[in-house]
C-alpha cells in the first residue's frame, strides 16, 4: 500500500464549545508500518510554521497517552474514551501536543511509539527537552517499555496499573517515574507494580528518580479519573530532559479524595466539544 494521509473525522460528545476550546486533528497513517494510527491534538493557536521558525523553548511540549487493552482495535475514537483528549474535552487545560496512537494488538511496542513521535516532530514542532509518556493498564506496560528504551528521550512518564517485564529496568531509573497503582485492583493486581519497584530498587540508586503512589482502595477503573487531574499534568510539565540530574518531583501526589471529585473539581462552563478539523 503506498504512503497516504486520511482524515479522521468524527464529532465528540455534544458539549458546548467555548471559545478557548483547542483544535483537535486527527491523522490515520495506516500505511505507515512502523508506527501506529493515532489522533493528534495541538494547542489554542498553535502554528507549526510560526513555531518552526522559533526557538524551542517556546514550542509547546508532547504528551503521549497509550490507552488500555478495552481500547485496543482500529476505530480511532475509542481512544478519546478516556485519557489526556477526553479530559480536554470535559474541561480540562493541558497546554501541550497530546498523541493518542492506538494499537490493533493488545500489547505496546514501543519503537512504533516513537516512530508516531518522530512523524509527528517532523511536522508540528515541539520543546524535545519536555516529551512525556503517560499510560494505564495496557498502557501502562506501554508507558514503562517507552520510559525504558528511549529514557534519553523522554523527560518524564507515568505508568498507572501496570506491570514491566522486559528485563531493562537499568533503563527506568534513567528517568523521572511515577507509578500508580490502586490497592483493590482486581484485574492488574498491585503485585505487578510492586514487582517493578522491587526490581528497580535493588539496582544501584534504583529509586532515585522513583515515585510511587499507592491508591488505598481504589479498583481498576476508577484510575481513569486521574487524566481529570490538574496535579498529573502539573507533575509532568515540572520535568525538563535537560534537568541537572534529573531529580523526580515528590511534592506533587495524589489521594483517592481526588479521584472521587475529579469530575466536580473541573469548571462545567469549560466543558466542551472538539470537532476534528483538517489542518491548513
Amino acid at each position: 500500500m503506498t504512503r497516504r494521509l486520511s482524515l479522521i473525522l468524527l464529532l465528540l460528545l455534544a458539549l458546548p464549545l467555548c471559545a478557548s476550546a483547542q483544535k483537535l486533528y486527527a491523522f490515520h497513517q495506516d500505511s505507515v508500518k512502523t508506527g501506529y494510527p493515532f489522533l493528534l491534538c495541538l494547542p489554542e493557536g498553535y502554528d507549526a510554521e510560526r513555531l518552526a521558525q522559533t526557538d524551542t523553548l517556546e514550542r509547546p511540549p508532547m504528551i503521549i497517552f497509550l490507552h488500555g487493552r478495552s481500547r485496543t482495535g482500529r476505530d480511532l475514537s475509542m481512544v478519546t474514551r478516556y485519557g489526556c483528549i477526553d479530559a480536554l474535552r470535559r474541561g480540562q487545560d493541558i497546554p501541550a501536543l497530546i498523541v493518542s496512537p492506538q494499537t490493533p494488538v493488545t500489547s505496546w511496542d514501543a519503537a512504533k511509539v516513537m516512530a508516531v513521535v518522530d512523524w509527528i516532530g517532523e511536522r508540528y514542532p515541539y520543546d524535545t527537552d519536555r516529551l512525556y509518556v503517560i499510560g494505564m493498564s495496557m498502557g501502562g506496560w506501554g508507558a514503562f517499555k517507552v520510559a525504558a528504551n528511549y529514557s534519553d528521550r523522554i523527560a518524564a512518564a507515568i505508568a498507572e496499573c501496570g506491570g514491566y517485564t522486559d528485563g531493562n529496568e537499568k533503563g527506568l531509573t534513567q528517568l523521572p517515574l511515577w507509578i500508580i497503582h490502586g490497592t483493590a485492583d482486581r484485574i492488574t493486581k498491585p503485585s505487578f507494580s510492586h514487582s517493578v519497584v522491587d526490581r528497580m530498587t535493588a539496582l544501584p540508586d534504583g529509586a532515585k528518580h522513583l515515585k510511587t503512589t499507592w491508591l488505598e482502595g481504589c479498583d481498576h477503573s476508577i484510575l481513569a479519573r486521574t487524566f481529570l487531574l490538574k496535579q498529573m499534568y502539573d507533575w509532568l510539565f515540572s520535568h525538563h530532559l535537560s534537568d541537572p540530574g534529573r531529580p523526580v518531583n515528590r511534592d506533587i501526589d495524589i489521594e483517592p479524595r481526588d479521584l472521587n471529585a475529579a469530575y466536580t473539581r473541573l469548571n462545567p462552563k469549560k466543558a466542551r466539544a472538539l470537532p476534528i478539523q483538517k489542518p491548513e
